[in-house]
């Protein structure tokens, strides 16, 4: 379980105070109850990261993952261009280093277009109303 910075703030200062893991986790159990108590590593590390960081905030948050770089302005420009020069560009055949997901990302997200398939329909004629009533019963 991931602590909150509230709850992170007073497993430190707790720490600092009585310097007892169990006692941490006891008084942690009352101030927080129905939470489950952070584990002995847990406690150590952010006491630990307090005293060499000066924080015990989670550094990496925004940070961590991976990198996505489909989308960089880049492919988006690329997208874009191929969408102006003809409408009726493929997904899976679009001519670029691109998965179909990730062009298909561009299209909407970056873009702003909703791809479609045009369906060509036949007029409905008075025959056709009798037909479909004949059919139906």
């Amino acid at each position: 379980m991931q602590l909150t910075n509230e709850q992170r703030v007073f497993v430190v200062t707790t720490w600092i105070s009585t310097r007892s893991i169990k006692r941490v986790q006891a008084v942690f159990a009352q101030h927080f109850p129905g939470q489950r108590s952070p584990c002995k590593y847990t406690i150590w590390k952010s006491a630990n990261k307090y005293q060499q960081e000066g924080t015990s905030r989670n550094l990496n948050k925004g940070s961590s993952g991976r990198k996505r770089t489909a989308r960089s302005e880049e492919n988006v420009e690329n997208v874009r261009n191929l969408l102006r020069q003809t409408s009726q560009a493929s997904v899976r055949r679009n001519g670029l280093p691109l998965t179909k997901s990730s062009f298909n990302g561009i299209v909407v997200c970056d873009s702003h277009w909703y791809p479609y398939k045009i369906h060509v329909r036949h007029q409905l004629l008075e025959i056709d109303f009798s037909r479909h009533r004949l059919f139906a019963e």
